[in-house]
């Protein structure tokens, strides 16, 4: 198809469409990370998301062995490193600190691209102009049916993910994620010309699984497809999937036990969870009856409902162009399977990690409302409206003065000061989710908001025992270890606290003045030598 070149007028709809998009996709990032009177901030999923990215970044010295930075000893497994792998290599031979990368510069460069191609392909299957800035439009905005709870609830306009799903305004906010879909939108695009090129092909194949693990399952049925209509690309597939096996198990050697069957898992907690959609009265009477040992049809029919309300409030106005889904069965088995995967799995330890599979078809889904809407033009005012009205609510959370979190100004200059010293492992304080109740100043502390790997990301060295979710995620046997920390810091027995530093090769301590410890016992232990002391801060070195 030949596509004519486009106006004047629509050369300066286009740029202005495109940077308001390009403003959507980074504001929920683009601020964090940065250095502002109150500290360090972060705002959005970033205080804990993006200092786990960061954490693992500025450990990252051979990429296929990598160094578990918040599990001293161990090397990282069950994760799909290949982002990581890039900002630290890219940080590396820039001399830009990893932080500006992952929070200033990936976002950027990784939103505009995302847009172009988002632009070229809409054209592409449209054939029309208003095509491609819709599918741009959508790729940006599309929203999920939460903020009409919200609005209907508290008169609010939030509630993208109350339906459990992240929506298309937070690509970048999952920075691996964002990766992922450039590339599966780049694939494609590719795949729309008579004879796309296998080397790009193979090379995108291959590397997704180390990029987001989940980005595969689509990118393979996409390809797998046009692999059978093209036998001349079977070779290419076959090679894909071997090779992508190869890099996938090098970092994932056991992530099949990761998943656990658990169907309804989303549906059912969507109407029992009081941050999402709840629905108290359904729940108890689902509880009544499967408690009463029979599956009769008013518990299917609550089970169908939640099912019903989980894909119709996640998938929201992109099902009116469920026609145009079945028209193209790679996108359709692609969205089908993204989609059966959290319905009927959750992953061990963190049950919602499976959600992220619907991100995907989501994302694709937005391909064929594209293609609808360009034919019923009358409608595009109307759900680009509808999409726009949840950013009211969402965007003012990310351009407030005031973000959720930071590192105040003495923890830097405590990290700043550790990170001058010689190579080693700290052990810090473990995170206690019940210190932020005595804290009333806004932003809240980094090592109050949650668990994280802050003091491994600040300081780059690496932490005895850090950000527990995320070791949860990988399956690390991380309880014994923060028992033994507990049992350290009770100080009971001196010689045996002794051993236990020693055992484990601890140089340093990073205790917080508030924290539960007793610090004026720390301070008559004769291997511990202090080197810092601020207000808020205390570091010990350990004698050998």
């Amino acid at each position: 198809m030949v596509l004519p070149t486009a106006s004047k007028n629509q050369k300066i709809v286009f740029c202005i469409i495109f940077l308001l998009c390009l403003f959507i996709q980074v504001i929920p990032v683009i601020r964090s990370g940065l250095t502002y009177d109150y500290g360090i901030g972060f705002w959005g999923s970033n205080g804990h998301d993006g200092v786990w990215h960061l954490g693992l970044i500025n450990h990252i010295s051979n990429p296929l062995k990598i160094s578990m930075s918040v599990f001293a000893g161990e090397a990282l497994k069950n994760y799909h490193p290949l982002f990581d792998i890039l900002i630290a290599f890219f940080s590396k031979i820039t001399f830009i600190s990893t932080s500006i990368w992952l929070f200033q510069i990936f976002p950027l460069i990784s939103a505009s691209l995302f847009l172009f191609l988002s632009f070229f392909l809409g054209r592409q299957i449209t054939g029309k102009y208003s095509g491609a800035l819709l599918l741009m439009v959508l790729n940006s905005i599309s929203n999920s049916l939460g903020w009409i709870v919200s609005f209907i609830r508290f008169g609010s306009l939030n509630g993208e993910s109350l339906f459990w799903a992240m929506q298309s305004p937070s690509h970048q906010l999952n920075p691996p994620f964002a990766l992922s879909i450039l590339l599966i939108l780049l694939l494609i695009y590719l795949l729309q010309f008579p004879r796309p090129n296998k080397i790009f092909i193979f090379l995108i194949l291959i590397f997704l699984p180390i990029i987001k693990v989940y980005s595969a399952i689509p990118a393979f049925i996409i390809f797998a497809y046009y692999s059978l209509k093209n036998k001349s690309y079977l070779k290419t597939l076959f090679l894909s999937i071997f090779f992508a096996a190869l890099l996938f198990f090098q970092y994932n050697s056991t992530s099949a036990s990761l998943i656990l069957f658990k169907p309804l898992w989303f549906a059912n907690t969507l109407i029992e969870s009081p941050d999402r959609l709840f629905l108290p009265k359904i729940t108890n009477m689902r509880y009544a009856l499967e408690n009463s040992g029979r599956i009769g049809p008013r518990l299917i029919a609550i089970y169908l409902g939640s099912l019903l309300l989980f894909l119709v409030g996640n998938f929201s106005w992109r099902l009116i162009a469920i026609k145009d889904i079945f028209k193209k069965p790679e996108l359709l088995w692609s969205i089908l399977v993204c989609t059966l995967i959290p319905i009927f799995f959750i992953q061990k330890g963190t049950n919602w990690n499976t959600i992220q599979f619907l991100y995907y078809a989501l994302f694709l889904a937005n391909i064929p409302l594209s293609v609808y809407l360009t034919r019923n033009s009358k409608l595009i005012p109307v759900i680009i409206i509808l999409n726009l009205l949840p950013l009211i609510g969402s965007l003012p959370n990310y351009l407030g003065a005031i973000p959720p979190t930071a590192i105040p100004p003495k923890e830097i200059e405590a990290l700043n000061f550790l990170k001058q010293q010689k190579p080693g492992i700290v052990l810090t304080y473990p995170y206690d989710k019940y210190i932020r109740q005595n804290i009333s100043t806004r932003p809240l502390p980094l090592y109050a908001y949650e668990t994280t790997s802050y003091v491994a990301a600040y300081s780059h060295h690496f932490t005895y025992l850090e950000d527990e979710m995320n070791l949860e995620n990988s399956s690390f046997p991380w309880q014994p270890r923060l028992e033994s920390i507990k049992e350290y810091f009770r100080q009971d027995n001196s010689h045996a606290n002794r051993g236990f530093i020693i055992n484990n090769q601890i140089d340093y301590l990073y205790l917080l003045k508030n924290a539960p410890s007793s610090l004026e016992t720390f301070a008559n232990v004769d291997y511990l030598e202090p080197i810092f002391d601020n207000s808020e801060i205390i570091i010990y070195r350990v004698k050998r």
